[in-house]
């Protein structure tokens, strides 16, 4: 009882993890609740299925509730729970292809969701801008488009994004670099072509 009192969402990740894993109801409840937004809009980018994502999202939480007692300690609950779900969607997209294997290295990533970019208020300007920058990152792998998504939308360090990525530091460092200076160029050349049209 008197563990119950004391844990709440201010608690570190690996405090919290570890009241969980001790069988604690609202050390579970402030898991899922925190995390569960992000696991969707994560999801939903390597498959358009939502009902999918859900499922899967949900089998997940059941599999960590009836396990819990056997699971390993962590003090980074989000990058425990996004390789989790990872490797969960990599098994649905298995199973509904026709295919040998599949790794996480080819997984499809699409980071322009209308649903959730599309805002009615936005001004002309700031649409012409959006569209723009969706050109630009469509013209970038689906690998590089994860790593773009995770580390500017998401703000995760590159050392959490290596581990997602199942790449050295260095290496996910210069997947960035390299997708940042792909999308500049990208979007540049956007705005080249644009001027042409205007100006000629």
């Amino acid at each position: 009882m008197s563990e119950a009192k004391v844990v709440n969402s201010n608690m570190n990740d690996y405090e919290l993890w570890e009241s969980f894993r001790c069988g604690n109801e609202k050390a579970f409840s402030i898991v899922f609740n925190e995390h569960v937004q992000q696991l969707f809009k994560y999801g939903v980018k390597f498959i358009s299925d939502e009902e999918m994502v859900k499922d899967s999202i949900q089998e997940l939480f059941i599999k960590l509730y009836h396990n819990r007692q056997n699971l390993g300690s962590t003090d980074n609950i989000r990058l425990y729970l996004f390789r989790a779900l990872k490797n969960k969607l990599i098994d649905a997209i298995y199973s509904r292809k026709d295919t040998v294997s599949l790794s996480s290295t080819i997984l499809p990533f699409e980071i322009a969701n209308p649903e959730e970019e599309e805002d009615l208020e936005d001004d002309w300007e700031m649409i012409v801008r959006k569209s723009r920058v969706n050109k630009g990152i469509q013209a970038l792998t689906p690998r590089q488009r994860e790593a773009i998504y995770l580390r500017y939308t998401l703000d995760m360090s590159l050392e959490d994004i290596s581990v997602l990525l199942e790449m050295n530091y260095q290496s996910a460092r210069n997947l960035i670099h390299r997708s940042v200076e792909k999308l500049r160029k990208e979007l540049l050349l956007e705005l080249i072509v644009l001027m042409l049209l205007v100006f000629r």
